[in-house]
């Protein structure tokens, strides 16, 4: 990611509302009800799915810590997998619309990506029986026009700020390797894809290895705790979603 898009997002974390505009959670372990938990609180978070494979095997791992995600799912691989889709809702996960087909933001009109946004969302509330308000446009770009549109339709538009690449990773050591070097920040929006093998294998690894530490909670437990607005931490993402 550029120096100045980086700028960008930090600058627009600190002047949107928090549950219009997130980039990471709240810095602060204090919860709504005035108490501190122990543990630092992180979102999982998966793009380009439902995978038929891959995305049953990231609800197992997941499953496994006691962890919660929020899948940004693409539209017409929801609808080739519902029951996938289903499973995710069933457990108690998120999900967000990462429009209907991911087709590249350098070209796709304000007018095209909008259609695929609201195909998006009609889907998954007549597969799901249920609405979603969280937004990841692909690899996180937007124009000013499709911003506006987006804004404008009440939509919380959420980004990242770690980015282990696993869309990169070509062998089971990789994911294994990552998790032995991040240090978890409180609020971390974690950016992994459950289209490839590798996000089951981070997750198992980063509950064996920060699991007394760590926790992973929805976008949505984020926007409904009454948290005070996010921070930016340091940032070290790519544009890879």
């Amino acid at each position: 990611m550029s120096v100045a898009r980086q700028l960008l997002k930090k600058v627009m974390t600190g002047l949107l509302p928090h549950d219009r505009f997130l980039v990471s959670g709240p810095n602060s372990r204090v919860t709504s009800d005035g108490r501190e938990h122990s543990w630092k609180e992180v979102a999982l978070t998966f793009d380009d799915g439902p995978h038929p494979e891959w995305t049953p095997d990231v609800l197992d791992a997941l499953a496994e810590a006691g962890w919660k995600g929020t899948f940004f799912v693409i539209g017409d691989r929801a609808a080739e997998h519902p029951d996938v889709l289903q499973r995710i809702m069933d457990e108690g996960h998120a999900l967000g619309n990462h429009t209907f087909t991911h087709s590249d933001p350098k070209r796709t009109t304000t007018s095209q990506f909008h259609a695929e946004v609201r195909r998006t969302d009609e889907l998954i509330a007549k597969l799901t029986g249920k609405q979603t308000v969280l937004m990841r446009p692909p690899k996180g770009h937007l124009t000013p026009g499709k911003f506006r549109r987006l804004w404008q339709g009440g939509q919380t538009i959420v980004l990242w700020n770690v980015d282990p690449e696993d869309f990169a990773m070509s062998n089971a050591s990789e994911p294994l390797e990552w998790v032995h070097t991040y240090v978890p920040n409180q609020g971390d929006v974690i950016l992994l894809h459950d289209r490839l093998p590798y996000a089951a294998t981070i997750i198992r690894a980063l509950s064996n290895v920060h699991g007394r530490e760590l926790r992973s909670v929805t976008m949505t437990d984020w926007l409904s705790g009454g948290r005070r607005a996010p921070q930016v931490q340091p940032d070290r993402a790519t544009a890879s979603g």
